[in-house]
């Protein structure tokens, strides 16, 4: 981090998007931001109409006169969140008992947070979430002769 950059500066280069599941497919939204929410059929198809949104957005801010907040959301950094129940169903090929031992939590307190009959506290959402970084970390590093 450059010594002229605030942990303000960081997190105001972060832009919060929310995906979630729907009957016709899925919806995505930025909660702090105006305009900012798109629709789609697919997982991926809403993840590509919400980077077109941001960019229409950016646009518009820029003819309105506001080209500091159009350079701010320019550079945002994209963050992604799915409610554990989406992320397992988006991920159905993680067994969930078996990530559960892997972060080291109960295979039973997982099939209960993924089912939604036990809220997710924010030290359970950390734990996998680090669960999950890790695994992508391992991931990244496998070959195949």
């Amino acid at each position: 981090m450059k010594s002229s950059e605030t942990k303000t500066d960081l997190s105001e280069r972060k832009l919060k998007i929310v995906l979630e599941k729907s009957s016709t497919g899925y919806s995505a939204y930025a909660p702090e931001e105006e305009g900012i929410y798109t629709v789609g059929e697919t997982y991926e198809e809403v993840k590509e109409n919400i980077v077109e949104v941001i960019e229409f957005r950016t646009e518009y801010l820029e003819e309105m006169g506001n080209s500091a907040e159009a350079e701010r959301l320019r550079n945002a950094d994209i963050e992604y969140f799915l409610d554990i129940q989406q992320f397992f169903e988006q991920y159905s090929m993680l067994n969930k008992s078996e990530f559960a031992n892997f972060i080291g939590m109960n295979p039973s307190m997982m099939r209960k947070i993924s089912k939604g009959l036990v809220a997710l506290s924010d030290a359970k959402a950390r734990q996998i979430e680090e669960g999950l970084h890790r695994l992508a970390e391992d991931f990244s590093k496998v070959n195949f002769a």
